[in-house]
């Protein structure tokens, strides 16, 4: 059932500027993310992975809604049942599982600094520990939340022009608790991780290459990890402490579980005009930075070339049939999964052959 706002304005039925601009943008960025992710998976860079695949989701579900409900007048279209209960539980744990995947790349990029690791690799049982580790971060720790928000969802979803399905959540403490907590933690944590990172970088960088020889990754990659890490870090951060200051509830009220969920009034939407949310346009701008940072280097391009090739584009531009070795690097790169860890004897860094 979906009811309407007491303070729905009836407006011109017409599709925004700022919809056709979402509407294109979103598409494209999709589009443009698809070879990263591939790479990612292809080297099973599990948190990497992860990172893209939020970003990759939030901004289909930006297409899906801009085409279902493009006019900021909602009263005859769609009311969203069954779309957007699915939606919510996605949104609800995306801010979780983007951050936690950013703290397992900066977890990752800190290991490859620690020069108290002395083995030649790690094993089986220690690659498995590490995987295990990054999907609690990754997928256990975002459906967590998605599970603990029903508890103070104040109905099924609402419903907002343009934007699309939204969670709507009951305004007390323990909401503030259950639905923020976990994107605090995650957020806190990847910050210790990336300033780790950077006194590393200044403890080592007299070894630094030598450090990233013997992980078989190169300056470039390590740096497109860490650089996209900490822009992603610089930005979710003040908006986490602004969420603290402005959304944490002054005064506690009561909550009751079967008063907020009673079927009459829980088993029901609220239809609301609006435009674009400024998170969507956030969502574009981490797509930007994903095809930036890991869909214009060395590594992409000659995935692109190697498309190409087996497309039989090869016979028709010769050019991209490189040379063995030519313009290639080390296969791999900043393994999140401990596949590739230092190695230091006697206070030296030496390349080790495998």
């Amino acid at each position: 059932m979906a009811t309407q706002d007491e303070n729905y304005v009836i407006v011109e039925d017409h599709i925004i500027p700022q919809g056709i601009l979402l509407a294109v943008l979103a598409p494209l960025f999709l589009i443009l993310n698809f070879p990263p992710l591939i790479w990612h998976l292809r080297n099973r860079n599990t948190a990497a992975v992860f990172m893209v695949f939020w970003i990759m989701l939030m901004n289909f579900i930006s297409i899906i809604n801009v085409i279902i409900w493009p006019y900021i007048d909602m009263r005859h279209m769609y009311d969203g049942q069954g779309l957007c209960d699915v939606e919510v539980k996605l949104l609800g744990g995306r801010i979780t599982g983007l951050n936690a995947a950013v703290l397992c790349l900066l977890r990752a990029l800190a290991a490859v600094l620690n020069t108290d690791k002395t083995l030649l690799g790690p094993s089986k049982a220690q690659k498995r520990r590490n995987t295990a580790i990054e999907l609690a971060w990754c997928v256990g720790l975002p459906l967590l939340t998605m599970v603990l928000q029903y508890i103070v969802q104040l109905n099924r979803f609402g419903l907002i022009g343009v934007s699309g399905c939204q969670l709507m959540a009951y305004s007390s403490r323990i909401s503030f608790v259950l639905i923020w907590l976990a994107p605090i933690i995650t957020n806190a944590v990847a910050v210790y991780y990336a300033t780790l990172v950077i006194i590393r970088l200044h403890k080592y960088r007299s070894s630094f290459n030598n450090i990233l020889s013997s992980n078989k990754t190169t300056r470039s990659r390590f740096f497109r990890l860490f650089a996209i890490s900490s822009i992603l870090i610089l930005g979710i951060t003040p908006v986490q402490i602004y969420i603290i200051v402005t959304q944490y509830p002054h005064q506690n009220l009561p909550f009751n579980f079967s008063r907020l969920h009673n079927p009459a009034t829980w088993n029901s939407s609220i239809v609301m005009p609006s435009t674009v949310l400024y998170d969507r346009w956030a969502n574009l701008a981490c797509g930007f930075l994903v095809f930036l940072f890991f869909g214009l280097g060395r590594d992409a391009k000659n995935m692109y070339r190697e498309w190409l090739v087996k497309m039989g584009l090869g016979r028709l531009f010769p050019v991209l049939v490189a040379p063995e070795g030519r313009g290639s690097s080390p296969r791999g790169a900043v393994s999140t999964n401990g596949s590739k860890m230092p190695l230091r004897r006697d206070g030296s860094w030496n390349k080790t052959e495998r």
